[in-house]
């Protein structure tokens, strides 16, 4: 089998990751690297590799650079789209850390190479696909600006950093949800929308979501006076369908309007939406995960026409 590792230029120096890339290939295997450069090469390289009838890329890279891959292969034909094996190297690298996918390059490089792909949801947001979470509001707006120079000095704790300088002063977002569950009005400072569990250097916004129940896990935070942060703090422990400050729901699709841009932080990769429509792409990847990963359902699958909207 030949394999192609395609790395984010930004990572391609690293001695950890070569030292990974000899030792697989010392194995005897058949190991291809590709480097990025601009915006649009993964999507080329994912083309050339479907090309040449390879079954099994992997990427080297941050939660962005994985963003990039999921829609560049939601763009090919779902019977020829190659299974997805990941090397984390970014900031946070939420994805792969609540998976369970190993760190050290050598490790994770092994797993790719040698570990079973298991079909996995994909979501969608209008027309951009996301592998692990959307995070509206605050959550969205604190990733957005937190400066580079920072996240590389502090990791997923320069996350909380910038939370906390700017939780005084973050303007709600009046938004229109339908769901159903209902039809809503609410003035959010958090939206989360879970293929996965957790973002923003370890965040765990949506703790109930599978990746391959075919629903989307979606939680909301509206607008509380600091008098009603106690009642706030019980309601995310519960997470209730219907608190008075947090709702918690499972569906496979749901609709917004917001009266102003919504930032919204797709893995990584910053938007702004005054209207979506969101749903469930069920089983439309194959990815190599760990045996052992918390976020699959090993038994039967989810009844999604009984429990979506």
């Amino acid at each position: 089998m030949n394999f192609w590792l395609i790395v984010n230029g930004k990572g391609v120096g690293n001695p950890e990751l070569r030292e990974a890339v000899d030792r697989i290939r010392n194995e005897g295997v058949n190991l291809s690297v590709r480097v990025t450069w601009e915006s649009g090469d993964i999507a080329r390289f994912l083309e050339e590799a479907v090309d040449q009838g390879l079954d099994r890329i992997i990427v080297a890279g941050g939660d962005g650079t994985l963003h990039e891959a999921t829609n560049a292969l939601m763009g090919i034909e779902s019977s020829k789209r190659p299974a997805l094996g990941i090397i984390p190297m970014g900031t946070a690298n939420d994805f792969a850390t609540a998976t369970g996918i190993p760190g050290p390059p050598l490790d994770a490089l092994s797993l790719a190479v040698h570990g079973t792909p298991r079909a996995i949801d994909v979501a969608r947001i209008n027309d951009l696909y996301f592998l692990n979470m959307a995070s509206g509001g605050f959550g969205a707006k604190v990733t957005s600006d937190t400066p580079p120079a920072l996240k590389k000095l502090l990791g997923g704790g320069a996350y909380s950093l910038v939370g906390i300088m700017q939780a005084w002063r973050f303007e709600p977002f009046r938004c229109h949800l339908q769901t159903r569950d209902g039809n809503y009005e609410r003035d959010l400072i958090v939206l989360a929308i879970g293929n996965g569990r957790q973002a923003g250097g370890g965040q765990e916004l949506t703790p109930r979501a599978l990746l391959n129940d075919g629903l989307l896990d979606v939680l909301t935070v509206e607008s509380f006076s600091l008098s009603r942060v106690g009642n706030a703090i019980h309601e995310l422990r519960e997470l209730p369908i219907d608190g008075k400050l947090v709702r918690y729901h499972q569906l496979t699709s749901m609709d917004f309007q917001s009266e102003t841009p919504l930032p919204i932080n797709l893995d990584g990769e910053f938007h702004e939406f005054t209207q979506a429509r969101i749903e469930v792409c069920p089983g439309a990847l194959t990815i190599i995960l760990p045996d052992e990963c918390q976020l699959m359902y090993e038994g039967k699958p989810a009844n999604r026409q009984g429990r979506g909207r």
